[in-house]
């Protein structure tokens, strides 16, 4: 028991012996320490160690102030990039059935695809100085009934009434500026004599040189002929069908098959004859206006609207008027609940606008409405490779849908996210850009396992296991998404912006799942802690890399042939070929579907023009000199334009009208009651005047006659003068209503269009068709007539066609070489990165033979293959890559590379693939063929990997040329170490060369 001693009480002598034996024996016992301290003491180890200091200090501050900070707070981490992914999902498009304006800024124009300062688009901009080239379509089919039918044209009269409601006020109020049509050309011509009459005595008081008589004359007998007008037959349809009949009878054969058409006869989605024997085809063609009457550079009336508008009134006159309507095959449908029979009536809204409109739309609609199947495919994938129903025969649920929520979660905010900032900034992108959502959603959740598989192989505590991961595979997962960055951004250098907007939303998606990746994969981790055994890498894939490294110079001999053969061979092949219409939305799209048909039926839907700048100004001149020299003569040039569109006309498979259709179309002789006492007043009339009073009151010409006919005999009558020729003219054009003259002639007169329309059909023959019209055009050029080359949407797809080619190679070129530059910056090594890119540009040059096996054309989505195939194939031999570099470059570590990463590449291909079949469900021609050949040529990037580049590999080493050649492989081959230099060299190694995957044989796949 032990007593306390009192306080201040002294030591006896046998407590100071106590004391000083127990100290005596401490000193003992720190000398030895110290002396065994001493022995074990290791100078190389300290040196070592203390060489290492100053980097592991840093790394402990990199810890701190990343990984420290990164995972602090794991939940609230999480929380708050959920909020951000919501918040950018709301301008992803996903909500806009709850909005009224669209998230995307879709341009579905194809002229988008043009590049600044293209001689193309310069030509458009310069036709809508003076026309809009924004034009819809309304393709009329008739089951029953001609379509010159009185009961027809009635009604397609009452549509084009109710949306051109203000005629000829350049769409001002109405936003539209002018409406062609088989009744809109019945109406003009019904209604144009007295129109001549008023333009002539108009004219006549205009040029006479006493104003006060003549314009008091003038006056007067414009009141009578306007009084009367009504009687000769006013801006209508006729009563009677013998007029309509004649009137249509009387019109150019290029102008009738620009209006109405007859293509057989239709049951049951058949046609049972080429002919019906009537017209049952007929279009209305009309102008739209993008009035900005504010001034704020957004149009009064939106598209959408116009279209919704336009939309609306044709289904409430159908209703109203009792058309009944036609099947999709042809069938007439008849209403049972009404005793008056139907028309058999159908208008549909297509064209140029409706079109783009529907891509512009439905686009972003459409892969809203499929990405859901996209992320259920991935899911099941990721579950499938991670619930150990593979590795050992039974499913371990809470370990399989782990992975799928910290693999899947990050991209699937990703995709959001990506779309997301699309949406926020505005950005104008096009119908190629759906294609982000699929590749993003496919190629991210590689980024995600890479972290997991090497977390759940570590040991420790969930943060340790996490700095470990991140350690060992942060860096490679960087270096991947970096590479597939580089693939991606090579897609900008192209010159046309839908593609670089393609290349720009691909390489920020990338940017952003590798940070929601670094930010919610760890957290996610290391929150449910997922824990997953390794497992041996299956013997398939042990066996598969044997072959190529046992024959390398074989394998490698193989893979070179088949490169060669798909590029000596099969790229020739290639067909270029840019199709508008297979780049928009077609299931419940009636206007693209209208379009396919109009084109097939109507030979139309390219429309195009010919802009002539030529002087066809007429004003009538009482007074000219004799020898004509000072009168203008503008029938010479109107005769070289309906010369060319002649030779317009004789292309196959193209119609061309020009204001000579109008003149051909519109009568010279205006025989009515009451143009005998309008003759009596021709006689006193000075030359000029009296000869055209003659020509239009007098009978001179059959009745039939035409202006042009007129034209063409004074033309060929030389005692006939110039001026009597640009009197007739300038009554003419005064006698047409402003907004059909306005269709043909701008408003000074010296510029006029030549419309020309043609089939979509393959881009050769169209290519053929512009250059034969431009040749026509060319050498028709003059001082003072100069015809352009085709204008429109033949001539875009033709320059882009040609386009795409160049900037194909250039994307491409660019991909690989920048690819090679940063892999050899992060390898230090030229010859290494060269070495792991080949398999890549193996897997490029054989999409020239996928192609052409499968007959897929290189298009304006397809263009893109080669530079996304550079930014996803390097990938896969980065894996390897990084394992062999890791293990020493050995073939040894060359066959444990592949093994072990098989298994790894195969899930990549597998899930990558499931989420781009997604986009086989999107209701786009040009997207099917895309997938199909990048899913095939993926599948060969990961068999390059798998099998080339192990040849690649064992062939340099058998050769004994070496992988990199430098000191570090070779000192870890020979397994030597020694000095400070040795220490600094493995340490620094080791920092350059993260693996990405692990350091053993096993995988945790």
């Amino acid at each position: 028991m032990l007593r306390s001693r009192p306080r201040g009480a002294r030591m006896t002598d046998s407590e100071e012996l106590e004391d000083e034996t127990t100290a005596r024996s401490g000193a003992q016992d720190f000398a030895s320490d110290v002396r065994r301290r001493i022995s074990e003491f290791e100078s190389r180890k300290t040196f070592g160690s203390l060489l290492s200091a100053p980097k592991m200090i840093r790394r402990e501050l990199q810890e701190m102030s990343f990984f420290g900070v990164l995972t602090a707070v794991p939940a609230l981490t999480v929380v708050i990039c959920l909020l951000v992914t919501a918040f950018l999902a709301y301008h992803s498009g996903i909500a806009d059935g709850m909005k009224d304006e669209a998230s995307m800024n879709v341009n579905g124009d194809l002229a988008a695809f043009l590049p600044e300062g293209s001689a193309v688009a310069a030509n458009i901009a310069e036709v809508e100085e003076d026309w809009t080239t924004n034009v819809m379509i309304i393709y009329v089919e008739s089951g029953r009934n001609n379509i010159t039918d009185r009961d027809i044209l009635i009604q397609m009269d009452l549509i084009e009434a109710a949306l051109n409601s203000v005629p000829s006020d350049d769409g001002e109020d109405d936003e539209i500026i002018y409406i062609l049509s088989i009744s809109s050309v019945v109406k003009e011509i019904n209604s144009s004599a007295p129109r001549v009459a008023d333009a002539f005595v108009r004219n006549a008081g205009q040029a006479c040189p006493v104003n006060g008589v003549c314009d008091w004359l003038a006056e007067n007998a414009s009141e009578f002929i306007l009084d009367n007008g009504d009687v000769v037959g006013g801006y209508n349809i006729p009563e009677e069908q013998d007029r309509i009949d004649q009137i249509i009878g009387e019109l150019p054969p290029n102008a009738q098959d620009k209006l109405v058409r007859d293509v057989g006869e239709k049951k049951n989605g058949t046609f049972v004859d080429t002919e019906a024997g009537y017209w049952n085809r007929a279009v209305i063609i009309v102008g739209v206006a993008e009035n900005d009457k504010n001034g704020d550079g957004i149009p009064d009336v939106s598209t959408s609207e116009l279209i919704k508008r336009t939309q609306k009134r044709i289904e409430d006159i159908s209703i109203a008027n009792n058309w009944g309507g036609i099947d999709k095959n042809g069938n007439c449908i008849d209403d049972d609940t009404t005793f008056e029979e139907e028309l058999c009536l159908m208008m549909t809204l297509t064209g140029p606008t409706p079109i783009t409109n529907a891509v512009t739309e439905y686009t972003f609609i459409l892969f809203w409405d499929i990405f859901p199947v996209g992320v259920v495919a991935v899911a099941s994938v990721l579950f499938l490779f991670h619930c150990d129903l593979f590795q050992t025969g039974r499913i371990r649920w809470e370990q399989g849908i782990k992975v799928v929520i910290i693999a899947g979660l990050p991209t699937l905010c990703s995709v959001f996210a990506t779309l997301g900032l699309i949406g926020f900034t505005n950005y104008e992108v096009t119908m190629t850009v759906i294609i982000v959502g699929p590749i993003i959603l496919a190629l991210g959740v590689s980024y995600g396992l890479h972290i997991t598989n090497r977390y759940a192989e570590s040991k420790g505590t969930p943060k340790e296991k996490m700095a470990l991961a991140l350690q060992s595979t942060g860096r490679a997962v960087f270096l991947s998404a970096v590479t597939t960055v580089i693939g991606f951004v090579s897609l900008i250098l192209t010159p046309m912006a839908p593609i670089k907007t393609v290349g720009v939303s691909l390489a920020g998606g990338i940017i952003i799942v590798y940070l929601y990746t670094m930010i919610m994969v760890p957290n996610l981790t290391m929150l449910l802690d997922l824990k997953k055994p390794s497992h041996d890498p299956p013997k398939v894939f042990i066996f598969a890399v044997r072959a190529p490294i046992r024959w390398s110079r074989i394998a490698l001999t193989g893979f070179i042939l088949l490169m060669l053969t798909s590029a000596l061979i099969y790229q020739p092949q290639i067909n270029e070929n840019v199709d508008l219409l297979e780049m928009a939305p077609q299931e419940d799209t009636p206007a693209v579907e209208k379009m396919i048909t109009y084109s097939q039926e109507f030979e139309g839907g390219q429309v195009g023009m010919i802009l002539v700048k030529s002087d066809i100004a007429a004003e009538p001149e009482f007074l000219a000199p004799g020898d004509n020299q000072a009168q203008k003569d503008p029938f010479k040039n109107l005769y070289k334009i309906e010369n060319l569109s002649d030779m317009v006309n004789n292309v196959d498979s193209t119609t061309a009208v020009s204001i000579a259709f109008l003149m051909k179309s519109v009568g010279a002789s205006l025989n009515f009651s009451g143009s005998n006492t309008i003759a009596e007043f021709c006689e006193p009339m000075p030359d000029v005047p009296k000869e055209v009073c003659n020509l239009l009151f007098a009978e001179e010409y059959n009745a039939s006659a035409t202006f042009w006919t007129v034209l063409m005999e004074l033309d060929r009558d030389q005692s006939a003068g110039t001026e009597i020729q640009s009197f007739l003219i300038s009554v003419f054009y005064d006698g047409l209503s402003p907004e059909l003259r306005h269709f043909f002639v701008s408003k000074d007169f010296q510029r006029s269009l030549i419309y020309i329309d043609m089939p979509f059909m393959d881009v050769k023959e169209t290519e053929w068709r512009q250059s034969t019209i431009d040749g026509y055009a060319e050498d028709r050029d003059d001082f003072d007539f100069q015809p352009s080359g085709l204008i429109g949407v033949a001539a875009v797809t033709i320059d882009v066609n040609n386009l795409i080619v160049g900037s194909q190679w250039q994307s491409l070129g660019f991909a690989l070489l920048f690819t090679v530059v940063t892999l050899g910056f992060v390898f230090r090594d030229a010859k290494y990165a060269a070495l792991t890119t080949f398999p890549v540009v193996f897997t490029v040059a054989m999409q020239w033979s996928v192609m052409v096996i499968l007959d897929v054309d290189l298009s304006l989505v397809t263009v893109m293959i080669g530079s996304i195939l550079v930014g996803v194939g390097v990938d896969f031999s980065i894996h390897i890559a990084n394992r062999v570099r890791e293990l020493g470059g050995t073939l040894e570590a060359i066959q444990d590379s592949c093994a072990s990463t098989g298994m790894s590449l195969f899930e990549a291909f597998v899930v990558t693939s499931c989420g781009l079949m997604t986009a086989y469900l999107i209701p786009i021609p040009a997207i099917k063929p895309f997938v199909t050949v990048i899913i095939i040529l993926l599948l060969f990037a990961a068999i390059s990997a798998l099998l080339l580049l192990p040849a690649i590999y064992a062939t340099f080493v058998k050769m004994g040329w070496g992988l990199s050649g430098g000191s570090d492989a070779m000192r870890r081959k020979a397994g030597l170490s020694g000095g400070a230099s040795a220490v600094i060299a493995e340490l620094d190694a080791a920092e350059s060369y993260d693996a990405v995957l692990l350091s053993s044989a096993d995988d945790a796949w």
